[in-house]
């Protein structure tokens, strides 16, 4: 009986995150509910149509799916999807849509035959201003009439799901006006855009692409040399607020780990001298991983101490660059390279307490698992090493009753899982 509890304790997990993807909205993005403007596109890859719109793709239902060749649950997604295209046949057409460079998504496409679905090239950024994604995986659900169903994640549709969508487009009244009324023109003017929605600091920007070339697997050395050579009062006057300063932190974090890891995977076997080792130079001030975990995003606490230590003489440069207030979300979104760690996503300033919330329950409801039998609930190793970060074990047992992971009534012992450090190095998720 405790098993079933626990088993629908994470299918109703499931439908709720369903239901919270499907509210989200990114910036001035669609959202649920509304119909999309018709979007002209000048690039459609393994496409028989050269030029066409949203509209001449689209089916009964439309799938749009962010994509990115980096992105590996967006990849696992795909034969899903390939799926459920062969179940439904015309009742649905999978669009998949990427601002990379189209020599690189020519080549994926060419590397994976046969390949199932169009793949729009997004150049000018069209569907990526116009949808706004907060992060990937992001999939979009429209009816015949470009009115949105859902907004999700492709992993977390099914067939039963998708069978109520095609109900609902069917019997949707079959003209509905757009909420915006000239179609969405792509340019065809060659531009140097991002590869995902930057933030508007420039700083902030800058560790994005770092952590973007980091995760295509690009020469990262201009990046480098970039922040290197950043005037320390720049990195003072626009890394301002903690909003700033976690975003553009958490993604030098993971880029640096990335592309150093990729570059040479052995210095790894001495994981504790990799942390430790200050060759990351950033407005000329040299830093080790650890000195940006513990001293810059946890407020200058010591590594070794479950979060109730802090540091008794940190430098002048870590209390100038330091957040004003640790966010415990932190340690759902900094990859260390294990297979333990969380997924590494693009984080943005405008948009990061979102982004934390959203890594945070993605997270925990991965990695705990209630034993209803038992009375017991496993944790994640990452909530033991810095158990006061999130308020000790009370404050703890209370954010997994929030996120609907143990019962509301449960006083679970709880018991920490082992660390699992085997090196893995593409755990990429824009959540």
């Amino acid at each position: 009986m405790f098993n079933l509890i626990s088993h629908n304790m994470k299918l109703l997990l499931s439908i709720l995150l369903l239901f919270f993807f499907s509210f989200i909205k990114a910036g001035n993005g669609y959202k649920v509910g509304e119909t999309v403007a018709d979007i002209t596109v000048k690039k459609i890859l393994n496409n028989t149509v050269s030029s066409s719109s949203l509209k001449n793709l689209q089916g009964n239902i439309t799938i749009l799916d962010f994509f990115g060749t980096w992105c590996l649950p967006c990849i696992k997604a795909l034969p899903e999807l390939a799926k459920y295209k062969k179940t439904f046949n015309n009742d649905i057409n999978v669009i998949l849509v990427s601002n990379e460079e189209e020599i690189k998504l020519s080549k994926f496409i060419s590397s994976r035959q046969p390949f199932a679905f169009p793949l729009v090239v997004d150049e000018g950024n069209v569907f990526t201003n116009a949808f706004m994604p907060p992060a990937y995986p992001y999939t979009i659900v429209m009816d015949k009439n470009l009115k949105i169903l859902s907004i999700t994640n492709a992993a977390d549709l099914t067939e039963a799901i998708l069978k109520k969508f095609i109900a609902e487009s069917n019997s949707a009244v079959s003209e509905i006006k757009s909420t915006t009324t000239a179609p969405l023109i792509v340019s065809s003017k060659k531009e140097t855009m991002a590869t995902f929605t930057g933030s508007n600091n420039t700083l902030v920007k800058l560790s994005q692409d770092f952590m973007y070339s980091a995760k295509s697997g690009d020469d990262v050395t201009a990046f480098i040399t970039q922040l290197r050579n950043v005037p320390y009062q720049d990195l003072l006057s626009k890394i301002k607020t903690d909003d700033d300063k976690k975003a553009f932190w958490i993604n030098l974090y993971n880029a640096y780990t990335n592309s150093s890891l990729h570059k040479n995977p052995e210095q790894y076997k001495s994981r504790n001298k990799f942390f430790k080792n200050k060759n990351i130079v950033v407005a000329g001030k040299t830093f080790s991983l650890d000195e940006i975990e513990h001293g810059i995003l946890r407020r200058s606490k010591i590594k070794w101490s479950l979060g109730y230590l802090n540091k008794l003489f940190p430098g002048k440069t870590e209390k100038e660059l330091r957040v004003a207030a640790l966010d415990y979300r932190l340690h759902f979104a900094l990859n260390c390279g294990a297979k333990s760690c969380p997924p590494i996503a693009f984080y943005n300033p405008e948009n990061i307490d979102k982004q934390l919330d959203i890594a945070t329950t993605a997270y925990l409801g991965t990695e705990v698992n209630f034993i209803g039998e038992k009375n017991v609930v496993e944790l994640p190793a990452l909530l033991n090493w810095f158990r006061r970060d999130f308020g000790g074990k009370k404050k703890i047992i209370a954010l997994l009753k929030e996120k609907q992971l143990i019962p509301a009534d449960a006083n679970p012992k709880i018991k920490f899982k082992k660390y699992d450090w085997a090196l893995y190095l593409d755990n990429f998720n824009q959540q």
